[in-house]
């Protein structure tokens, strides 16, 4: 049984072509895997596919690892986390491509300046109005757009903005802030909407 057997042993094993040493290395961390994956991703299925597939490419990589530079849960882990930051990107851009023209809301969360009045969302539904939403996003630099998609399409917070695009919590929310006026002043220009601050919540 592989159950005992060190970490080094089974990867040893693995190398030599033992299967079953494999299949010890995946129930041994598997459970590691999903929870990195699914706590970057936040989907239940994607984040089975994507264990399925950091498994894959830590089979393929095994003969990399070395031993004295780290542990091989930490190697697996870190391994694990960057496959899923990965796959938040490709959602990211996947997102992007598919930014909504109408039919759709956009609702940035208020809380009170010094005056109590106004509901506590705004909605745009109006198509012109979603059409300059999306202008106005497209052409915002990097990180604000991926601030703002992830805010308020994807419903991300701010650490997880943050964690995905390996930069510090205040540059996030100085990013979303920089993109929601943007935003703002682009729809004030259109009509005669007020919004209250934004509700920077990490």
């Amino acid at each position: 049984m592989h159950s005992s057997l060190s970490d080094e042993i089974i990867v040893k094993n693995i190398l030599d072509g033992d299967e079953n040493a494999f299949t010890q290395l995946y129930e041994r961390y598997r459970l590691l895997i999903y929870s990195a994956a699914f706590r970057i991703i936040h989907d239940p299925e994607e984040a089975q596919d994507a264990t399925q597939e950091i498994f894959l490419k830590l089979y393929r990589s095994l003969h990399k690892w070395n031993v004295q530079k780290a542990k091989l849960s930490t190697w697996i882990y870190r391994m694990a986390v960057n496959h899923s930051i990965d796959c938040r990107r490709v959602r990211f851009r996947r997102a992007e491509s598919q930014l909504p023209e109408n039919n759709a809301k956009l609702s940035f969360r208020q809380h009170s300046t010094g005056n109590s009045a106004g509901s506590p969302f705004k909605e745009i539904k109006n198509r012109e109005e979603i059409s300059l939403v999306r202008r106005c996003v497209e052409n915002m630099p990097d990180l604000q757009k991926k601030t703002f998609m992830g805010r308020y399409f994807q419903e991300l917070k701010l650490v997880e903005i943050a964690e995905m695009e390996c930069r510090n919590l205040q540059a996030v929310k100085s990013s979303l802030y920089r993109a929601t006026n943007a935003v703002r002043r682009a729809l004030l220009k259109s009509r005669d909407l007020s919004f209250g601050e934004v509700e920077l919540q990490a």
